[in-house]
């Protein structure tokens, strides 16, 4: 039989099969005593919130949360392997703390709740101060505080997020977009703003073969705004330093284990002739770990590698939305329309506002896997 040729571009996502899949591998690898069930847990959290399924990614990636700071759940409680420490769980690196609240953060601002997500992005930039320089960090915590309004705190979140971009570039004339809204609204003089609506478009690139250009398209009016393939990069790997001081611990505790297997089958052998060097590796194994139980083995599958976002004015009534995808050298990769209004609704919104006016947010997870043709 001739293989049926695959289309050539996608039209839709679909992101409900790898949700259900990653739900049944969370309660496998939890019941089995996998030591890679957090991650598994996450790449469920954002699955869920890819697909709008917003009180599933939040449960989860709470629990995740909760799980790598060493406090269990309290319906969890009765397995006692999830004790954290370093030889069960998988500790999540610094970067996948991060992403943990930036997601639920996100969260919290498409369920209307600015406050609990203003905690966590906060919590974001306690773990590591180099978030307060990523630009997607700014922008998100600008909106928070707008719905707050604490207009002022928002503005100063703008003004970092344009003194981060060159002169010119799509972040900067964003921010100063940014900025001159706030202007105008502290001055009640929004007359182009009444017959609009308000949407956030955030692009999450997976894969090295997603990255290229989106464009936001509604009709009548064709193309309202282009994405670059990058704003932002949050990937979840070792900064330098991380990787020096991951080094030297690895070190450390190579040179610990020998010492300490040498020196309890020098004394064990004493005691127990023929039998001290087998004591002495099951005492090292106890006392610090097995080796493969310490080694880094394993990834979140999910976490992307950059994001690109933009937040833009729509006509009053826009009812659906089509973001298209291209590749780096610009061939379109496909495509998918969202529902803004209707029982067929695919975007995520948030009420509070200006003047309660609704906010609409489109979160695209770009990997291969979410394609349909």
């Amino acid at each position: 039989m001739r293989p049926v040729p695959k289309p050539s571009c996608f039209t839709n996502f679909n992101y409900t099969p790898a949700r259900t899949r990653y739900r049944q591998i969370v309660e496998q690898k939890f019941q089995a005593r996998d030591l890679s069930y957090i991650l598994s847990l996450l790449s469920y959290g954002i699955t869920s919130f890819y697909d709008y399924q917003l009180d599933d990614a939040r449960k989860a990636f709470f629990a995740a949360y909760k799980i790598d700071a060493g406090e269990r759940p309290e319906a969890a409680k009765i397995y006692d392997w999830l004790v954290v420490d370093s030889r069960t769980v998988y500790r999540l690196k610094k970067r996948e703390r991060e992403l943990v609240h930036f997601y639920l953060g996100l969260c919290y601002l498409m369920d209307d709740d600015p406050a609990r997500a203003l905690v966590e992005f906060k919590k974001l930039r306690q773990y590591d101060q180099d978030a307060s320089k990523l630009p997607i960090v700014s922008f998100y915590l600008g909106i928070i505080y707008e719905k707050l309004g604490k207009f002022d705190d928002a503005r100063i979140e703008y003004r970092q997020l344009q003194q981060m971009a060159a002169s010119g570039s799509v972040i900067c004339n964003l921010a100063q977009m940014l900025i001159a809204h706030i202007d105008s609204f502290e001055r009640l003089d929004l007359p182009t703003e009444l017959d609009t609506l308000e949407l956030v478009v955030q692009v999450d690139h997976q894969t090295e073969k997603s990255l290229g250009r989106t464009e936001v398209y509604i009709e009548p009016y064709g193309v309202v705004a282009t994405l670059p393939e990058q704003m932002d990069s949050f990937a979840v790997q070792l900064s330098g330093a991380e990787a020096t001081r991951k080094a030297a611990q690895e070190a450390g505790a190579k040179v610990a284990r020998g010492c300490l297997r040498l020196l309890g089958a020098l004394l064990l052998e004493k005691a127990l002739p023929g039998k001290g060097k087998e004591l002495a590796e099951d005492i090292t194994d106890i006392t610090l770990g097995k080796e493969e139980e310490n080694r880094d083995r394993r990834a979140w599958g999910y976490a992307p590698l950059n994001f690109s976002f933009a937040r833009l004015r729509l006509p009053a009534g826009t009812e659906k939305v089509r973001l298209v995808f291209y590749n780096r050298a610009g061939v379109m990769q496909g495509y998918c329309d969202y529902q803004l209004t209707g029982e067929k609704r695919r975007a995520g919104l948030a009420y509070r506002n200006q003047g309660n006016k609704t906010t609409y947010f489109i979160i695209a997870g770009l990997a291969e896997e979410f394609y349909v043709y």
